[in-house]
């Protein structure tokens, strides 16, 4: 880590204001090229701390780029330089107000919002230190579940900086909802399952819960390394885990009615208004 606490947590206020005012920043690469991954979840752990400061409760973790898709999206919203890969993909916090009630998500809180289909764990043990394994998570897990992410990064056009502008912005977690078939880890096929969304009736995405790290588990197992070496932080009982969009996201506009279908769990809603 290269960046002093004082430029880490202005930087760190800049983002949640931007969340909080509804209005979009400028990229911190552009005055700070200098920042790394570290600096990043430095800066992310401040913006965790002044949220619950706020009195918002951490209700679980998120992911990002965990698919072959969704890393080449990514790629295309870095300004800064040639994206390449990491060997762990970069994490966020999810929390309490996040967690969308119902089928409608209301436009005017976010500020260029798009949307992900998702599986999501939840957890029924805790896990916690650098040695997670798959097997580790697919034991912990109380049951899985569909998930809609909707994520919205404060930079301005969607474009950061870099990686850790990124991370510092809690990878753009914004609103997530969650679907009501639940089944326990192992009956689920997770990596065949064959998951289909469509926006007012036409497909934008069709993959398997298999494009994700190649079994949803591992994405879960790097999650708990990265949080525990970059945050000191586990993951508790309970915490809900939105392991990474299984297609590339899609623009979220007023009046969508995006469906998508998760084979043999049914299907999920969602009406943006």
């Amino acid at each position: 880590m290269s960046a002093s606490y004082e430029l880490l947590n202005e930087l760190a206020e800049r983002s949640l204001r931007g969340e909080r005012e509804i209005r979009s920043i400028a990229p911190f690469y552009t005055d700070y090229p200098e920042l790394d991954v570290h600096d990043g979840y430095a800066g992310q752990k401040l913006r965790l701390q002044k949220m619950e400061a706020e009195g918002h409760k951490r209700v679980g973790a998120k992911l990002g780029g965990t698919s072959l898709a969704k890393s080449r999206q990514i790629q295309t919203d870095l300004s800064a330089g040639t994206w390449t890969p990491r060997k762990a993909p970069t994490c966020g916090i999810l929390m309490d107000y996040m967690q969308i009630e119902g089928e409608e998500l209301v436009l005017d809180e976010l500020i260029h919002p798009k949307l992900e289909a998702e599986l999501a764990f939840v957890l029924g043990k805790e896990l916690y230190g650098p040695f997670v394994t798959a097997p580790d998570v697919m034991m912990a897990t109380a049951y899985v579940v569909p998930a809609f992410e909707i994520i919205d990064s404060r930079f301005h056009n969607f474009k950061m900086g870099g990686k850790a502008d990124a991370i510092i912005d809690n990878i753009s977690a914004a609103r997530f909802k969650l679907g009501n078939v639940f089944r326990e880890p192992l009956e689920v096929d997770m990596i065949g399952m064959g998951v289909r969304t469509s926006f007012n009736g036409q497909i934008t995405g069709h993959s398997a819960a298999g494009a994700v790290m190649g079994h949803p588990a591992r994405a879960v197992a790097s999650l708990a390394k990265t949080l525990y070496e970059e945050m000191g932080l586990g993951l508790p009982a309970g915490s809900i885990i939105l392991t990474g969009a299984i297609c590339a996201s899609h623009v979220l506009t007023r009046g969508d009615e995006v469906v998508s279908d998760f084979e043999g769990m049914g299907s999920l809603r969602l009406r943006v208004v």
